[in-house]
């Protein structure tokens, strides 16, 4: 089987074995149990050991029976559990791709938006009714190519969306052409140069904030998974000299709150509490930088820690629906890659 094949087919695996945890029925989660056994050999440990500590934690005698060999082999060969960082990384390539690519996607398209404004309204300017469907065909094309769900909350947003308001300034355009509607199509036209000048003066787009929580979400999974493995576990028992103590005490907080919360189910690892500006705070936290020695050398972490400073108020405007401008969504697309480049 070739590489990328296998990948597909691991992504699969996973994608499969997660839905089944994810169900209320203990015959789901029994099942991801065997889907787990069969094909552990060629899933990330990372993984294996998340599904697995979420599985152990349930207490249905029947998932735990199923659970035995699994948990046997890791106390037998205790070597297993020690996950190195290409492990982790694997189980997120696809992912990875999959987020940059919409990342670049939607900025070449809002870029082409501008382009394209500017070429109409200087049509406009110049006496002409923009009716060439040359000038936009480039614009036409690529937005086709972009995945579906990108585009569709721009339209129920009060935000103006350059891409979605271009696309439909395209569409009245040709009712310009049409004779005799001399009044009307001159008011229509008023109106469409309005647009396009709004267009034109927009650096926002909601299709940014889209994209970019797909990739701020798999690079912080990423950092988390790296963080419980190298920093977490080794540690447990001494977690105050590992973490800084406000850290502690919120991440410890927030896990509190939720598991005492009678609707919410609060039932996951301490990492899974942990702020995006937590994650900074730990990697900077004494020695901590030691155990990510074989991925950084000390003048790259510290230039981690200061690009995920920069990368949460672009967070947080994400994770609030303000939309992101241009320049904001190119920061979080050039920050985000040179992180995941450095761990890969």
């Amino acid at each position: 089987m070739n590489p990328d094949s296998q990948n597909k087919q691991v992504q699969t695996i996973m994608a499969t074995i997660s839905s089944l945890i994810a169900s209320r029925r203990v015959e789901d989660k029994l099942r991801a149990v065997t889907v787990l056994t069969q094909h552990r050999s060629i899933l990330p440990d990372a993984f294996s050991d998340r599904i697995i500590d979420e599985l152990n934690k349930n207490n249905h005698a029947e998932i735990q029976d199923a659970l035995k060999p699994l948990l046997k082999t890791d106390v037998e060969n205790p070597e297993a559990s020690l996950v190195s960082h290409a492990d982790i990384v694997a189980g997120y390539s696809g992912s990875l791709e999959n987020a940059l690519k919409k990342v670049i996607n939607i900025a070449n398209v809002f870029d082409l938006s501008q382009v394209t404004a500017k070429a109409l309204r200087q049509q406009f300017s110049e006496g002409r009714d923009g009716t060439d469907n040359g000038l936009y065909s480039d614009f036409i094309q690529q937005k086709t190519n972009i995945e579906p769900d990108l585009l569709k909350l721009p339209q129920i947003s009060l935000f103006v969306s350059p891409i979605s308001a271009l696309t439909e300034v395209i569409r009245i355009m040709p009712e310009l052409s049409r004779k005799n509607k001399i009044d009307e199509n001159n008011l229509k036209k008023k109106n469409l140069i309005a647009k396009i000048d709004e267009i034109i003066e927009t650096e926002q787009e909601i299709s940014f904030n889209i994209a970019g929580y797909e990739l701020l979400y798999t690079l912080e999974r990423l950092i988390r998974d790296l963080i419980h493995e190298r920093i977490i576990k080794p540690n447990y028992d001494n977690l105050q000299t590992k973490i800084p103590q406000d850290v502690l005490e919120g991440m410890k907080k927030r896990k509190n709150i939720e598991e005492n919360n009678p609707i919410a189910d609060g039932n996951y690892e301490l990492i899974e509490y942990c702020d995006f500006t937590d994650l900074k705070k730990i990697l900077e936290k004494g020695r901590n930088h030691e155990s990510f020695s074989d991925i950084f050398s000390y003048e790259e972490i510290k230039t981690v820690h200061s690009k995920l400073g920069e990368l949460d108020p672009i967070r947080k405007k994400i994770a609030h629906s303000r939309p992101l401008t241009r320049k904001e969504f190119e920061r979080l697309r050039l920050y985000a890659s040179d992180i995941l480049e450095r761990l890969k």
